[in-house]
């Protein structure tokens, strides 16, 4: 038996040291390499901290002018309330713009809902009436002085026939885009 294993002492060598390397050597690199990868992910993370550090008073200056022109935006935004009476007053305002130019409104409804940013909510309202081209004009040009901001997306206008005549009825679709605060805001 010693005999044998003097003859095979070479092979126990390799065995040795594929175990060795198995259960030694490979888990030691695998370790290295992860250590690696980390130690260049925090480098890199390092070094966008420190860009961020040296920017610092330039990006507190850009949040001055934003918090400035955010100020500047307030009169163009319908005021921070809740949905419904944000939708009574916008609506009421529309509705009251047609009935003074002597417009017949067929429908008003609301189209959509979309938070832009966490204070600013944008509404889409549709509103189907039917006038006279005079009707039609000033309306529109209502709707475009108005504060808070009332912003013609789409529209169509529609009739019967196409004359001179300032009596030919029309139906029109406008679809109106109005912005509302989702909270106050204060510099």
């Amino acid at each position: 038996m010693k005999s044998d294993l003097l003859k095979y002492k070479h092979y126990l060598a390799v065995l040795l040291a594929l175990a060795i390397a198995n259960y030694l050597i490979e888990p030691l690199w695998n370790n290295l390499t992860e250590l690696q990868q980390k130690l260049y992910l925090d480098e890199v993370k390092a070094a966008k901290i420190e860009s961020l550090i040296m920017a610092k008073s330039d990006i507190e200056k850009q949040h001055g002018l934003l918090s400035i022109r955010t100020l500047k935006l307030q009169p163009y935004l319908f005021p921070a309330s809740t949905e419904s009476e944000f939708k009574l007053v916008a609506q009421a305002k529309v509705e009251s713009i047609l009935e003074n130019e002597g417009c017949n409104v067929e429908r008003i409804g609301w189209i959509s809902r979309k938070e832009v940013d966490k204070s600013l909510i944008r509404w889409t309202l549709e509103a189907r009436y039917r006038g006279n081209p005079k009707c039609a004009l000033n309306v529109t040009r209502q709707l475009e002085s108005q504060q808070p901001l009332v912003k013609i997306a789409d529209y169509s206008y529609a009739g019967k026939e196409v004359s001179g005549n300032k009596n030919n009825y029309m139906v029109i679709a406008l679809t109106l885009v109005m912005w509302q605060n989702a909270q106050e805001v204060t510099l």
